[in-house]
């Protein structure tokens, strides 16, 4: 497949995804379905169990379905299809914060406002500090794994570059934060401790 074969020093991070199964009488979990199962209780709270995040559009209309099926709704048309999501933008989806959507001008804001944001927070990540301050102030990031591993995707992307970026990330949340050096030293601790456990080959 490779025109050159991946020695191990080429392997930047590494990562396992996990899936919500619904349990059946399988003896091995590759044997469950990977569907999603709509179920009702006995007092009508209507559950929907399995699935992935990138059938959530099918996933709702089936349980619109469901409910309007057992008339507990009127029947309508499920509007899943069509509905943007928080961040859709028609235009302007490319480079790194095209991830961001509509919600790209935020942290273009920031930089506007401090051009010292512009700079990337490590020479292997194509995050800036930018994108950290708005993880904190605008998608809820409370730790120092919130922002390099959930909101950006530096660590999965390189964990030695997680780790070398780690103590001036976590100055800049614990700032936008008010803690203190003490917090922010301990996030570096528990967030390296959670890369050599998780994120490096062994």
């Amino acid at each position: 497949y490779l025109e050159r074969p991946i020695g191990k020093s080429d392997i930047l991070s590494v990562f396992s995804g996990l899936r919500p199964l619904v349990s059946g009488k399988a003896a091995k979990t590759s044997q469950l379905s990977r569907e999603h199962h709509i179920e009702c209780s006995a007092a009508g709270l209507i559950s929907i169990a399995g699935g992935k995040w990138t059938t959530y559009r099918r996933m709702a209309e089936d349980t619109l379905d469901f409910a309007i099926h057992r008339r507990m709704l009127r029947a309508a048309p499920c509007g899943s299809s069509t509905l943007k999501i928080h961040g859709a933008a028609e235009s302007g989806t490319d480079g790194v914060l095209g991830e961001y959507g509509s919600d790209r001008a935020g942290v273009e804001a920031l930089i506007a406002a401090d051009a010292g944001l512009a700079q990337r927070i490590d020479r292997d990540l194509p995050y800036t500090w930018a994108q950290v301050v708005y993880a904190v102030r605008s998608e809820m990031a409370r730790t120092l794994e919130d922002v390099l591993s959930r909101r950006t995707r530096a660590l999965l992307l390189d964990a030695q570059a997680a780790i070398r970026c780690a103590p001036d990330a976590a100055a800049v949340v614990a700032r936008e934060l008010g803690r203190g050096e003490e917090w922010a030293r301990a996030q570096v601790r528990q967030f390296s401790e959670l890369v050599r456990e998780n994120y490096t080959l062994r």
